[in-house]
């Protein structure tokens, strides 16, 4: 009987052995697939990504906002957006941030929110309720024309 009421406690006993100590903080660390844990991406450190729009006339920086986009947390991207030579847009320009999972057929189910700073724009609200393969998009219109670049982004829960 002692030995039947031990094999049904191994579960949760090995179960306990998986996590930290209750006084080990998680502050500051992110955790991957597997449940492994490491010390979180300071933002300085997330590489600029370089797209050139379909028909070339716009270049796009783009990095996330501390660290790696997550699943189904609201998260945000920085963008330097500039024409073909490098020169910075006039303030004339309208972007439009969107992404969407085209193997789903479905894209978010939000508008995230777009604005204009000193360095450039600012991309808030993004929400990829799901991970896998999503399809990002900037739109730039200006004088009527819109062009649209875009790129690919792996999400991985």
């Amino acid at each position: 009987m002692k030995i039947r009421l031990a094999f049904l406690f191994l579960p949760l006993v090995l179960a306990a052995c998986d996590r930290p100590p209750a006084d080990e903080s998680s502050a500051g660390r992110t955790t991957d697939a597997g449940g492994a844990t490491a010390p979180a991406i300071a933002p300085e450190t997330v590489a600029w990504q370089d797209v050139v729009s379909g028909d070339g006339r716009w270049r796009v920086a783009w990095r996330p906002v501390g660290g790696p986009l997550p699943v189904s947390e609201p998260c945000a991207l920085e963008l330097r957006i500039t024409d073909a030579e490098g020169r910075p847009l006039d303030d004339r320009v309208e972007v439009v941030f969107d992404a969407e999972m085209p193997h789903h057929g479905h894209g978010m189910n939000v508008d995230p929110r777009v604005t204009r700073g000193p360095d450039g724009w600012s991309v808030e609200g993004i929400l990829l309720h799901m991970p896998g393969r999503w399809e990002a998009s900037v739109d730039v219109a200006l004088d009527g024309e819109i062009e649209r670049t875009q790129w690919t982004l792996d999400i991985e829960r």
